[in-house]
């Protein structure tokens, strides 16, 4: 698949509640011919993800605001504004919001993977910029969803967040 030159106004590209971040995926694989995909996410602190696997993506979280604490394989890292940190394929990891609040991109690489957002987040009409939703833990019938959006898709759902609940 070739990619051609590609310009994304953020403004226009739709806004999700997923799992109680707000985020928004600028470029997908059609727009980057495959090579990576880019989402932008906004939360709170209490948002995290459950331990999971990627068989096939890397990602790498790029903290714009705030901080993030990622978690790979028992280790855990701090993450603030102006850094990175790279998870890659096939290391169980999860990460959560440090922080009041975080702004991040997630760099997946390769693309397809950002289809997962659109099919298990709800589409919010606040902007991307507007009220943060509040976190609390993922009901385990989402859990159930989640894992069967993701099964086909070369991730599994590992265990619980590695993380307290605040």
């Amino acid at each position: 698949m070739t990619a051609l030159p590609t310009f994304v106004g953020t403004a226009d590209v739709a806004v999700l509640d997923h799992l109680s971040f707000l985020c928004r995926t600028p470029l997908t694989s059609q727009a980057t011919g495959g090579s990576f995909s880019l989402v932008e996410e906004r939360g709170r602190v209490g948002c995290m993800t459950p331990r999971h696997v990627h068989e096939r993506e890397a990602e790498t979280f790029i903290v714009l605001d705030g901080a993030l604490e990622g978690w790979c394989e028992g280790e855990t890292q701090l993450v603030e504004a102006g850094s990175m940190i790279h998870l890659p394929a096939r290391k169980e990891h999860a990460f959560r919001v440090a922080s009041d609040t975080a702004h991040f991109y997630t760099l997946i690489t390769p693309a397809g993977f950002e289809e997962f957002f659109a099919a298990t987040g709800t589409p919010v009409e606040t902007s991307f910029d507007g009220e943060l939703p509040t976190p609390g833990p993922v009901p385990p019938e989402a859990v159930a969803l989640l894992q069967e959006v993701l099964t086909p898709l070369g991730c599994t759902i590992t265990g619980p967040p590695p993380f307290a609940h605040h």
